[in-house]
């Protein structure tokens, strides 16, 4: 599964807007002149919310987010503006967000739709947790199945080329297909395959 085109287009879009936008204050950048600094000030904002969007707290997002905050010419962050602000430190910010976006379109970032996945997953284990502690072990060995049939079938997806997650008929591939296609295409060994069998077993069971 990808993210849908319409919001994945929606990020590339408003990449192009952002980087539009300061340009064309490059453009502009002249003598002082407080609407300027205005506009530079709400482009700083913008970019920051779509960088924390993407990367959350992470460290590549906290690496991304200081070069677009800090201003190198007074040695100062958050991007306020100030008459004494420069092309200098305006251009290396553009600079830097082209490069996000170009890294984002080819692929190279954990995506948005992964992190939404690894959320509801962590979710649905710590809900699995606490029914195995309360002692309905069957929804915990049902709900804990889910998680990695969803799980196995996302790494599927991942490979190149893609695995197949349906059957010939147009129905959802189980456990055990999606595990040997995947052991198949060597993404895990034969070990690892034989401990997601007897998880699929376990579920299967409380199923």
């Amino acid at each position: 599964m990808s993210l849908p085109s319409e919001k994945n287009d929606k990020i590339r879009i408003h990449f192009d807007e952002l980087i539009a936008e300061v340009e064309s204050l490059l453009a502009e950048l002249d003598e002082y002149d407080p609407r300027q600094y205005s506009r530079y000030r709400e482009w700083i904002v913008k970019t920051d919310a779509l960088l924390q969007m993407l990367f959350d707290n992470s460290k590549q997002g906290e690496k991304y987010q200081k070069i677009i905050l800090y201003d190198t010419s007074l040695g100062q962050s958050y991007g306020s503006p100030h008459r004494y602000m420069t092309g200098h430190d305006i251009l290396r910010k553009a600079a830097a967000l082209k490069g996000i976006r170009d890294s984002y379109i080819n692929g190279f970032y954990v995506s948005l739709e992964q992190k939404i996945v690894a959320n509801v997953s962590a979710d649905y284990m710590e809900q699995a947790e606490a029914l195995l502690e309360a002692g309905y072990y069957v929804p915990a060995a049902v709900l804990s199945g889910a998680v990695l049939e969803g799980a196995l079938r996302s790494l599927c997806q991942k490979q190149t080329p893609q695995i197949d997650i349906l059957t010939s008929k147009g129905y959802k591939k189980t456990l055990e297909p999606l595990i040997q296609d995947l052991q198949r295409a060597k993404v895990f060994n034969k070990s690892v395959a034989d401990q997601f069998r007897a998880w699929a077993k376990i579920r299967n069971y409380a199923a």
